[in-house]
């Protein structure tokens, strides 16, 4: 084996790894935002308990308990989507890996695992495409979120 097929082996044991370090850039934000919304649900929370454990409320006071309590309801559904989004990022992950170690395998070892391989980096872009999908309506949520904030 020359030098040149030595290079070529090894971009291609590199590639899925340019896709884990990709992933993971996309995952420290996604964790950044659920450590928000974790923070976010937490004040909204307080001020909902603080306002139900009041006997006599004012109107205003009526109106904005009821906005926290579709705020909360609606953070939760985007924690889950976030959540989602987490997992299925840490799945692209794994498959990338596994992708470059049977990349390895396959030209190290002898083995035959083109399609194998294959499948698993397929299996890793479709785990990234349900990561957009849940992030896109965690976003749709958002701004119904901001929404109802802005009328009260």
């Amino acid at each position: 084996m020359n030098v040149a097929e030595i290079v070529q082996k090894i971009q291609y044991m590199i590639a899925p790894a340019v896709m884990v370090s990709s992933s993971a850039l996309l995952l420290l934000g996604f964790q950044n935002k659920f450590s928000n919304l974790a923070n976010r649900f937490r004040v909204l929370n307080q001020e909902k308990r603080i306002l139900s454990q009041k006997s006599h409320k004012e109107e205003m006071e009526a109106l904005r308990l009821n906005s926290l309590t579709l705020q909360v309801d609606q953070l939760m559904k985007r924690a889950s989507y976030v959540k989602n989004a987490i997992l299925f990022t840490y799945l692209a992950i794994i498959c990338f890996l596994g992708a470059s170690i049977l990349v390895f395998l396959n030209v190290y070892v002898s083995f035959q695992l083109n399609y194998g391989i294959a499948y698993v980096i397929l299996a890793g872009f479709l785990s990234l495409i349900a990561t957009s999908v849940f992030m896109l309506l965690e976003t749709w949520i958002f701004y119904g979120i901001i929404a109802l904030e802005k009328k009260i």
